[in-house]
């Protein structure tokens, strides 16, 4: 049947016009949903991908910042500066729009638990897997982030070591778990990045030992360990909060 001939039978035919003119309007409405959401989640998109390295050309400009606020780190010369580096995960997280997803064994760094604290007190969902030394250890932020409502899961009842370093912000998996429990259907812009490497997150490790931590927004490492991160928070589940509790009143 010829173009013409298709026009004629749809005119001459008020229903199938009108089934016709929804079906149109129903796919004109898809096709512009999915390019705004294909707009929304690429209009933050800047690709990001660096290597930091913490060694001993850190420390040589450490005495400089010591007792400064963070905003004179940028006018610093020195291109290993590691508190410039560290604030360079902490503005990572301040950009953060749905959540971070953070896996790490030793955590005592107070600059990046603030920076999760304004995350949190911007609405941000945080979950933390760590590993159960760190649950008991009065120095980690663990037990902080615990009081401060941060669910926290890890392999609790096993000697296995959780001994992963990384978070992903706004992963594209986990913000979509976001929006549909929120029902919400019109994302704010978001950028999916992936913090990893050997680095601890501690004073030793971002300022005296030799370490390196990567940061990316490449699509298939962040969804790749978005899935693990995933798989893991399913995997540690059924105990996490019971020995969390525990662990609490043993270290008070």
């Amino acid at each position: 049947m010829e173009i013409v001939e298709m026009f004629d039978l749809v005119r001459s035919h008020p229903i199938l016009a009108t089934v016709t003119m929804f079906a149109g309007t129903a796919l004109a409405s898809e096709l512009l949903w999915k390019a705004i959401q294909y707009a929304r989640r690429h209009s933050r998109r800047r690709r990001v991908h660096e290597v930091l390295f913490f060694n001993e050309l850190g420390e040589i400009c450490l005495d400089h910042h010591r007792g400064k606020s963070f905003t004179n780190t940028n006018d610093c010369s020195n291109s290993h500066c590691s508190l410039r580096s560290l604030e360079k995960i902490a503005v990572l997280m301040d950009e953060a729009q749905y959540s971070i997803d953070v896996a790490i064994y030793t955590f005592t760094s107070n600059t990046l638990w603030l920076a999760l604290k304004r995350a949190l007190q911007r609405g941000v969902s945080i979950r933390v897997i760590s590993d159960r030394e760190m649950v008991y250890s009065s120095s980690s932020k663990i037990q902080e982030m615990a009081a401060f409502g941060v669910p926290v899961r890890g392999p609790f009842k096993t000697d296995l070591i959780m001994h992963h370093k990384f978070c992903v912000i706004d992963g594209l998996a986990r913000v979509q778990e976001i929006l549909q429990m929120k029902q919400r259907k019109w994302p704010r812009p978001y950028e999916s990045v992936l913090v990893s490497g050997s680095v601890n997150w501690t004073n030793s490790g971002f300022g005296a030992n030799y370490e390196n931590c990567t940061i990316s927004s490449d699509e298939v490492m962040t969804r790749q360990y978005q899935e693990e991160f995933n798989r893991m928070w399913k995997f540690f589940g059924d105990t996490a909060e019971k020995f969390l509790e525990s662990s609490v009143e043993k270290c008070e």
